[in-house]
């Protein structure tokens, strides 16, 4: 049975929220005993309207939040996955949304605390790319403490960039740590029929990152000038040759007189459905946004987040 996994941006006075915390502190006071005494008093996070609520199958199951530290910074608090959902990567999850969500604001650096005990934490914010740091304020000189900091991911070179659409369910686009690429470069490659890599993408300029956007792609001339530049590219930061791509022909996005079985039943899986003419309503990029989310295992959590945009759920 699949597992459908939703993210909430909430408040630490959420009633899950807190239901989550109490179940946090209750584990940390049998794992830790006497030294979360010391600790407790660090932990509070009142009124805090940064925070996130993992639900898997609409049962609460993970949380995360953070405050401001300073200008330019902010603390990671309140790490936790119930037992029963350990082992799905929602801790991976929240720890992205949470950087996302803090880089959008502005901030350019999230730090944290946690226990030498919690190896498996300590292991998860290293691949995360945090770095340990000498112990600050209140934790200076406390040899349970481990600190660490990571620089946060900037801000999308995609929104708010004139003559190409771009969705705000792609500020949350990320894999491994990285941007993925957006959907309107991605509609170009399957067109001129290129299968780009995340990290041949991650090798190009922010320049090159944006002429695949901004480049027409719809004429043949333009098509092959498009396959052209983008093997060219992978050629260039790689040393080998860039991918092909089978053309489906014709592509699902492409038809609008029905709307594709595939995503129907990934729709149905929400408990939603997309009419006929919502379908025809959208245009040629949202289309092909939704098939693609609907088919990688990776995007489905951003499904019914786009059909929320596109203004075909409520």
């Amino acid at each position: 049975m699949s597992k459908t996994i939703t993210i909430q941006k909430t408040t630490t006075q959420h009633s899950d929220f807190m239901l989550l915390v109490s179940h946090l502190d209750n584990e940390l006071w049998n794992e830790l005993k006497e030294d979360q005494a010391q600790y407790d008093q660090y932990n509070k996070v009142p009124n805090i309207t940064t925070a996130l609520v993992v639900y898997v199958n609409n049962q609460p199951a993970a949380i995360g939040c953070f405050k401001q530290y300073n200008s330019t910074t902010v603390e990671i608090k309140r790490m936790f996955v119930e037992k029963p959902f350990r082992g799905m990567g929602l801790s991976k999850k929240i720890l992205n949304h949470l950087e996302l969500w803090a880089a959008q604001l502005g901030y350019q650096y999230a730090v944290l605390e946690t226990s030498i005990h919690f190896t498996v934490a300590i292991n998860l914010y290293k691949q995360a790319g945090y770095s340990i740091i000498p112990n600050y304020d209140q934790y200076a000189g406390l040899a349970e403490s481990v600190c660490m900091k990571k620089q946060l991911p900037a801000p999308s070179l995609f929104k708010g960039l004139d003559g190409i659409e771009y969705f705000e369910f792609e500020e949350d686009f990320m894999e491994d740590g990285m941007r993925c690429i957006p959907m309107i470069v991605r509609y170009k490659l399957d067109k001129a029929g290129i299968k780009l890599k995340l990290g041949e993408w991650a090798k190009f300029s922010n320049t090159e990152k944006v002429q695949l956007a901004v480049l027409s792609c719809q004429q043949p001339n333009e098509v092959q000038q498009y396959q052209h530049y983008v093997a060219q590219l992978v050629q260039q930061h790689t040393q080998h040759a860039a991918s092909t791509l089978v053309l489906e022909v014709p592509a699902a996005w492409d038809i609008t007189t029905q709307v594709p079985a595939e995503l129907l039943q990934k729709a149905a899986e929400f408990n939603q459905t997309i009419h006929s003419t919502q379908w025809q309503a959208l245009s040629l990029l949202q289309r092909f946004a939704l098939v693609k989310l609907c088919r990688s295992k990776h995007e489905n959590r951003n499904f019914p987040v786009a059909l929320k945009e596109f203004g075909i759920t409520i």
